[in-house]
Formats: C-alpha cells, sequence, structure tokens
C-alpha cells in the first residue's frame, strides 16, 4: 500500500519533524488570508462608494424634478419673478453651484450664481470641486403631444451632497474592517491547529499490581 511505501514514510517524517516547513506553511496560509481580506476590503469598499454616488445621483434629480415641477407652472403663468425666485431659492442650498432657466429655444430667461456660459463657468471651478450639471426639460403637460416650454439646468456640487452620508458610509467600513480582522485571526488560529506537530501517542502496557508468584 501507498502508506507502507518508503518515500510516503520518509515524507511523512520530514514534514513532521522540519520546523521550518512548519513555519512556511503559516506564512503561505497567512498570506492567503491576507489576500482574501484585503481582496473583499477592497470590493466592499468600492461597492460602497458606488452606492453613495448612485444615492448622490437619485438625491440631485429628485431637486431637479421638484424644480422643474414648480417651473412648469410659472412658465405656464408667464410669471417671470417666479421663475427668478425659483432659482434663487435653489440657489441659496449648499450642493447646488448654479442654476440657469431657459425658454425653448436656449435663450437664458434666469440665470444665478453666475454669468458665464456654462462650460467656461465649469472650467473656472477648482479642480477639488466635483461640479455636475444636470439638465430637464420643461413641458406643459404630461403624455404625447406636450409642447416644450423651456429648460431648468441645476449644476450640483456631489461632495457637498455625500458629505451627510460619508460619515455612516466611514462607520460601516470600520465596522467591516474589524470583522475582517477578527476573521483573519480566527483563521490564523484555525490553520494553526492543523498545521502543528502532534506528537504520536504512546501506548504503555497495562501494568500487573498484582503478580502473582509461581509455585
Amino acid at each position: 500500500m501507498l502508506k507502507d511505501s518508503p518515500n510516503f514514510q520518509f515524507l511523512r517524517w520530514h514534514f513532521r519533524s522540519d520546523r521550518w516547513i512548519r513555519r512556511g506553511l503559516y506564512v503561505v496560509v497567512a498570506i492567503f488570508l491576507s489576500g482574501i481580506i484585503v481582496h473583499a476590503w477592497v470590493q466592499s469598499n468600492q461597492r460602497g462608494q458606488q452606492a453613495l454616488v448612485d444615492h448622490t445621483e437619485r438625491l440631485a434629480r429628485l431637486i431637479l424634478a421638484q424644480a422643474r415641477h414648480e417651473a412648469q407652472i410659472w412658465f405656464i403663468e408667464d410669471n417671470q419673478n417666479a421663475l427668478e425666485s425659483l432659482a434663487r431659492h435653489l440657489q441659496q442650498q449648499d450642493a447646488i453651484l448654479e442654476v440657469a432657466i431657459q425658454d425653448e429655444r436656449g435663450r437664458s430667461l434666469v440665470r444665478v450664481g453666475h454669468q458665464l456660459p456654462v462650460h467656461e463657468y465649469l472650467l473656472s471651478l477648482p479642480e477639488v470641486i466635483w461640479a455636475v450639471p444636470m439638465v430637464e426639460a420643461v413641458m406643459d403637460r404630461e403624455g404625447p403631444g406636450a409642447e416644450l416650454l423651456g429648460f431648468v439646468r441645476i449644476t450640483f456640487d456631489y461632495d457637498r451632497i455625500m458629505a451627510e452620508s460619508r460619515p455612516f458610509h466611514r462607520g460601516l467600513m470600520n465596522d467591516q474592517a474589524y470583522l475582517m480582522v477578527i476573521a483573519f485571526i480566527a483563521g490564523g488560529m484555525l490553520a494553526t491547529a492543523i498545521v502543528r506537530r502532534r506528537k504520536p501517542a504512546v501506548i504503555r502496557a497495562p501494568r500487573d499490581d498484582n503478580p502473582t508468584s509461581a509455585d
């Protein structure tokens, strides 16, 4: 049988007695577990960042949809003052950099925050600002046959929108990192228990405490 072969017995003795090989096994297992943990943490962090960006975009589009709905009312009533009031109210929010309302031909009716063309305005901003312009068409009604009244453009500062969600995201990542460290320690202890050299059990013959004397 394979277990009785000389090569097998040599390997068995060698792995059982060579401490450097055991230490090498510890290192290999530790590197393997560390790689798994780092990969899992990176993937989790990327998914968390993407979820944060998606949440920010949904919030920005919700604000834009509300602004479009209110602008529709003032377009229909031809109320220029109300459009200006709407734009100024929106631009006062910390997460909004500029607001522009245009007619159906793209001519500016209201512009709050700057007086530059939008591409020049975006180029003038510092690189640290994550500016995202969004445009929504304003129609006179919903459904087919609706006529275009104008456009609403809002440029959002994504960093400020995400500022409220970042502490929660950071706390979640810290909790995940803590759990991964605990998992690494548990995996290391399990690996140590598996590859630890065990001394062969010594079977002692039972002693006869009451020997009988031969006649």
